[in-house]
């Protein structure tokens, strides 16, 4: 069973609840026409369940449809993993497995992880669907006071519902919230007018920091490199960390704003 009380933080409607039904892995990986790359993949899960569908019959939120989507519900997957933490990489087979947009609550062994895909209908491929987004909280752990903002921004009651597709990507703002609160201290907040250019420091933190990982990752793993080599990515790093900071004092001040 899960270890997170998932309903305890997104509040959802009794009749939008699925009781955690068990969804055999077989059965994804024989719908889905998974590759044996991505079925191996789901070996790192040890469970994955049906966790809630939000639509109208259930929460009275109506579907959105129009000539780039139709989302006529949004599932609610649980997913337990077994020992590992590749939330990323198990995200990235799960959501594409379903036609639906789908959040995807990970519980593993003391932390935890939110992952959400919003679908477009395939410019390609009549009929089919294709994940236009996929947003991330990364690995997080439930009892850190810094979330507590962020957890009770997934509650039902605070979510717009105009239709399903406001509906979940306030869920996917709030999850690129949740992952620069580290960075801030805090869980931020903006204006609505302000959001845009939020988002963009949120992508170009993103960049930075992928691009310092990477280069601290060459050091450490690299024996290979000369002193100067050495010296030269740590000017490279040093550089990034001052642009990084920037970022960060620009959030923060259209949060203060």
């Amino acid at each position: 069973m899960s270890g997170v009380d998932w309903n305890g933080i997104l509040q959802l409607p009794k009749g939008a609840l699925a009781g955690n039904a068990r969804i055999p892995k077989t059965m994804v990986i024989r719908q889905a026409e998974l590759t044996k790359t991505d079925s191996r993949v789901l070996n790192k899960v040890r469970r994955l369940g049906h966790f809630a569908t939000v639509q109208k019959s259930t929460t009275r939120i109506p579907p959105l449809v129009d000539g780039e989507r139709d989302i006529q519900s949004v599932i609610f997957l649980c997913c337990e993993m077994a020992g590992s933490t590749a939330y990323a990489e198990v995200a990235g087979v799960l959501h594409k497995c379903f036609p639906n947009p789908t959040v995807i609550l990970f519980d593993g062994s003391d932390e935890a992880c939110i992952s959400v895909a919003t679908t477009r209908r395939s410019r390609a491929e009549h009929g089919a669907v294709v994940i236009n987004t996929l947003d991330s909280t990364g690995r997080m752990h439930i009892g850190d006071e810094k979330l507590v903002p962020f957890l009770g921004s997934l509650a039902f009651g605070t979510l717009p519902q105009e239709d399903l597709g406001v509906f979940l990507e306030e869920i996917a703002w709030n999850i690129q919230l949740a992952r620069v609160t580290p960075s801030l201290g805090f869980f931020p907040n903006c204006r609505l007018h302000q959001r845009a250019k939020f988002r963009a420091l949120i992508e170009r933190h993103g960049e930075v920091s992928s691009r310092i990982e990477a280069l601290s990752g060459q050091r450490r793993t690299n024996t290979d490199l000369t002193l100067n080599e050495t010296a030269h990515l740590r000017v490279q790093e040093t550089t990034l960390n001052r642009e990084l900071d920037s970022i960060v004092e620009e959030m923060k001040e259209i949060c203060n704003a």
